[in-house]
């Protein structure tokens, strides 16, 4: 493709700080946007990479970076593995054992879906889904309602999990074009996969 794609992908995860030594997160290691980010560049595509949690903590932070860096990008890949909820109050001070029982928890907000309401007709948006029942109706209901143009689906169980550097069944829901099933793909493979794939569907919308 002779044009160059603008790639903005976010991945790892959230942090949500509790006190000065705790924090809620998820098993997400930031692999795939790793695989994300180099097949975008090998591909001849300039690649804004947000490492969670190394560059972005929060998943407010997170929020509010993607907002500022979307018009400047063709495609939006949503590979973090956002918190979805954070301590309702950060405390200066370590909390003591007993007090653990009694955190209080706000949602965080849906960066997805707030990113959708600014999206271009002109641009692409790849997100990820990590299911354990109903993988698909839940993958496509995602899919509708964040205005996702593909999403790469991965299922988790107490036995099996996509996180790391391994190889993972995967499938690739696109709009028109069904689903795909990987049984055990590595996420080099699935990377240049997905980038092939936003380069078709960035053809379409021009």
């Amino acid at each position: 493709m002779s044009k160059k794609i603008r790639f903005l992908i976010a991945s790892g995860p959230t942090r949500e700080p509790l006190d000065p030594v705790r924090y809620l997160s998820n098993y997400s290691t930031g692999t795939m946007g790793m695989c994300l980010a180099s097949a975008a560049k090998k591909a001849g595509h300039q690649a804004t990479w947000i490492q969670c949690p190394e560059k972005i903590e929060t998943a407010v932070e997170l929020g509010r970076e993607l907002k500022k860096l979307l018009p400047r990008h063709d495609v939006l890949i949503m590979a973090a593995a956002v918190c979805d909820v954070r301590p309702l109050k950060f405390s200066g001070k370590k909390i003591k054992k007993d007090r653990l029982s009694s955190i209080r928890l706000a949602k965080n907000p849906d960066i997805l879906a707030g990113l959708s309401r600014i999206k271009r007709k002109d641009q692409i948006f790849i997100g990820f889904a990590l299911e354990s029942e109903n993988i698909f109706k839940n993958a496509f209901k995602k899919m509708k309602q964040k205005k996702l143009d593909l999403v790469v689906l991965q299922k988790v169980t107490e036995k099996e999990n996509p996180f790391g550097d391994k190889p993972i069944e995967a499938f690739v829901l696109e709009r028109d074009e069904g689903i795909r099933r990987y049984s055990a793909i590595r996420k080099q493979e699935l990377a240049r996969f997905v980038v092939d794939a936003a380069e078709k569907l960035i053809e379409r919308c021009h």
